[in-house]
């Protein structure tokens, strides 16, 4: 009892029954007493050391103020203060101009703000973020704060980059399973070497903790339940270059175990029920555990139901690691309200702006989460080819019957100089190009081909915004130049011209195409061309207005392997034009899975027909020529109607081909895919003359064709065998190009 009342007392004398009658504000000049005194709760009778420290910290978290000390004598409540000073002059040292505007943008302290000790804290350690994400790992960053009068300051910000901070070495300690080369295709970071001249080897401590997660997710995914990544560090030699170091425990492999499901206030039909144990059966079955695998379930669960039509569902799957290396899983099937997307969140971007990956989700925060739209949404992101992987994550939210969708992207370099050589009937062939995915990191396309052979120059450079002005309308616009020199025909085509073009979706998968292009064409002869072809020199001058629409039901626009894709387009020339035509082409492609998901077929139809009016002919820059990949195993110009030897190209073509993918030996880190392929189709019908020369015979060409990611670049191979031709056809049966990316 005479402890309790020690204690009461105690309490009591800390404690001031007593009501705030009169605020006294001291030492402000800059800020207002009546700014200060709206802190100030006055209905509180209870003035205790609780309630000074409370409003204590409220008064300091403005950042007005350096220094605030809060006394109480009877009604009257006393706060004295020490104003923070203002910023008079600031300066950044030691950043160029390229890093200036980021950097400025970053620091919040500028002339005329407010200066405080916690406001300088973070801009430091912000600037130092950014630093570090563009390789300057050892970068120093030092302020000087000058006191001057009337309680101002100069601030300069120094900043000492140093080098670009390389990795020399990545190595992975405990790693018993995987090749490093394996492991290396997993994280972010990169080695340097001579062949990544224009790609990021620097070390980045942002990029070092997302690496960590994708080696853990990697390892579960291939039934490293336990996984964990112990640690990351890195050592720095006398040439300034780094050794990365991961440390990784594995721990076991599982398997999966039992399963159950469980049905909750959703009337589920016997027979469904059975058809989803059997799709659960079908994937956990003597399998090795991966979450893979219970993504695989879920969509085909949700699939299932939502085919069924019944109504608002949630699934929930969860995994129970039990004895005997084994993991139980347990499918949750309720009714009731489907989930809502709370926040979207995206890692793994640091160079590409966010808003490029946001502008290709078809789900937004707020949308009822269904699978399909997260699914053709993560698909958008991942057609853009800027990020070698594209996954995502469904967690909790803090808010009921929301969840969180979480985004996880790797980049990939976008940009890449590329050569290609070809050999057939005519001689040789050179093709480069220069190509940016991400100009900007704003997923701009830029892009320069260049073509020579012993026939033809060509050069274009195009440009193209997937989101003009935030318009959801792509906007597209080209720029070409070509000599065609059939010196030894007796005739020079030249053309030049460019070509303006959107595009956007008028209804679910149906897109919409309208463009506008202007051409100018000169054909020159001599006299050892066909007198078809002097009769048709001159100048010529072609407006054009042009749509283009198509239907894409595809299961994925980066990688499909079922659905279809469909279009129709047709380019009409104007009557600013020397001679009217109409081109006009349809076509459609067809993915399917053939024996497994190792064997993806497609085949792939094209249509076109081009005429002129007015009793004229349609002109040669204007005929249809088969491409290279129509028909492979055939030059660009290689077959069709023939003119004293020269191909000048048809009225119509059709093609038809159908190719497979099939398993190879090639390791799985080189991204290989390897298709055989059979082509058949036809160029024909000439407007000029009877005397030209117009096979209808059908050609068809087979062939392999492989493609892979090797260490200097993508590498593509292919060799084509004509199987039926004519006597005039031009063959080209091995094509080879390269690359480097930056």
């Amino acid at each position: 009892m005479i402890r309790f009342i020690i204690i009461f007392l105690i309490v009591l004398t800390n404690v001031t029954f007593a009501e705030i009658k009169k605020v006294n504000i001291v030492g402000n000049a800059r800020v207002s007493s009546a700014t200060i005194e709206s802190l100030v709760d006055k209905k509180i009778s209870n003035i205790d050391s609780i309630y000074i420290n409370n409003l204590t910290k409220k008064i300091y978290d403005t950042d007005f103020f350096a220094d605030v000390k809060i006394s109480f004598n009877q009604d009257a409540l006393t706060i004295n203060v020490i104003e923070n000073p203002i910023v008079n002059f600031f300066y950044i040292n030691g950043v160029k101009d390229s890093d200036l505007d980021q950097v400025n943008k970053i620091i919040t302290l500028k002339e005329n703000s407010i200066f405080s000790s916690s406001k300088l804290k973070k801009d430091i350690e912000a600037t130092r973020e950014f630093l570090n994400a563009s390789g300057y790992y050892q970068a120093s960053i030092t302020p000087e704060v000058i006191k001057i009068d009337n309680n101002q300051i100069n601030l300069i910000i120094n900043i000492d980059k140093k080098e670009i901070s390389k990795i020399k070495n990545i190595y992975f300690i405990g790693n018993k399973y995987f090749s490093n080369t394996q492991l290396l295709d997993v994280i972010t970071s990169t080695e340097d070497g001579w062949w990544k001249i224009f790609s990021s080897s620097a070390l980045s401590e942002q990029r070092i903790e997302y690496d960590k997660q994708l080696l853990k997710d990697f390892y579960k995914s291939k039934s490293f339940y336990d996984a964990q990544i112990e640690s990351a560090f890195a050592s720095i030699d006398k040439n300034n270059k780094f050794t990365l170091t991961y440390s990784i425990n594995s721990g076991k492999k599982y398997k999966f175990g039992d399963y159950d499901i469980k049905v909750s206030g959703l009337a589920l039909k016997e027979v469904d029920i059975n058809e989803i144990k059997n799709i659960s059966n079908k994937l956990l079955k003597n399998e090795f555990y991966s979450p893979l695998t219970i993504n695989k379930i879920n969509k085909q669960i949700t699939d299932f139901l939502e085919t069924k039509r019944y109504g608002n569902f949630e699934i929930n799957i969860q995994d129970l690691k039990v004895a005997d290396d084994k993991i139980n899983i347990i499918v949750q099937l309720n009714e009731g309200q489907k989930s809502l997307v709370n926040k979207i969140n995206i890692k793994g971007n640091t160079i590409t702006e966010e808003k490029v990956i946001r502008d290709n989700l078809i789900i937004s925060e707020g949308d009822q989460l269904n699978s399909s739209k997260v699914k053709k949404s993560i698909d958008n992101v991942k057609s853009k080819q800027l990020f070698s992987k594209v996954d995502y994550k469904i967690e909790d939210s803090d808010k009921k019957n929301f969840k969180d969708l979480n985004l996880f992207v790797k980049e990939q370099p976008t940009g890449s100089i590329s050569a290609g050589v070809g050999y057939g009937t005519n001689g040789g062939l050179f093709e480069a190009s220069v190509n940016e995915r991400n100009f900007l990191g704003q997923g701009i396309n830029l892009n320069f081909t260049g073509r020579l052979s012993s026939d033809v120059i060509r050069g274009e450079l195009s440009f193209v915004d997937p989101n003009y002005k935030n318009s959801n309308k792509e906007l597209a616009a080209s720029l070409f130049s070509e000599v065609d020199d059939y010196s030894n025909s007796g005739y020079q085509n030249k053309r030049a011209g460019t070509r303006f073009a959107t595009k956007y979706e008028i209804y679910e998968d149906i897109f919409f195409r309208p463009n506008l292009g202007v051409q100018f064409d000169k054909l020159e002869v001599t006299g050892t061309a066909s007198s078809l072809l002097r009769s048709r020199q001159g100048d010529f001058v072609t407006t054009s207005l042009g749509y283009n629409f198509s239907y894409d039901q595809r299961d994925s626009k980066f990688s499909p392997t079922s659905g279809s894709i469909i279009y129709f387009d047709q380019n009409i020339a104007t009557f600013f034009s020397d001679i009217l035509t109409v081109q006009t082409g349809v076509g459609a492609t067809f993915y399917k899975e053939l024996f497994s998901e190792k064997f993806i077929g497609s085949a792939k139809a094209r249509l076109a027909n081009v005429v002129a009016f007015n009793d004229k002919d349609v002109k040669l820059s204007d005929r249809i020529f088969a491409s290279a990949s129509d028909i492979r195993g055939f030059e660009q110009r290689g077959l069709g109607p023939v003119d004293s030897g020269d191909h000048i190209g048809g009225n119509n073509l059709a093609t038809l081909s159908l190719k497979s993918t099939f398993p190879n030996p090639i390791p799985e880190n080189l991204r290989a895919t390897t298709f055989l392929f059979l082509d058949m189709g036809n160029v024909w019908g000439a407007d000029y003359s009877s005397s030209i020369s117009d096979s209808s015979k059908l050609r068809t060409s087979t062939g392999i064709a492989l493609d892979l990611m090797s260490p200097i670049g993508p590498l593509s191979f292919t060799y084509s065998i004509p199987l039926s031709k004519a006597s005039t056809d031009k063959e080209q049966n091995f094509l080879f190009n390269i690359g480097s990316s930056f």
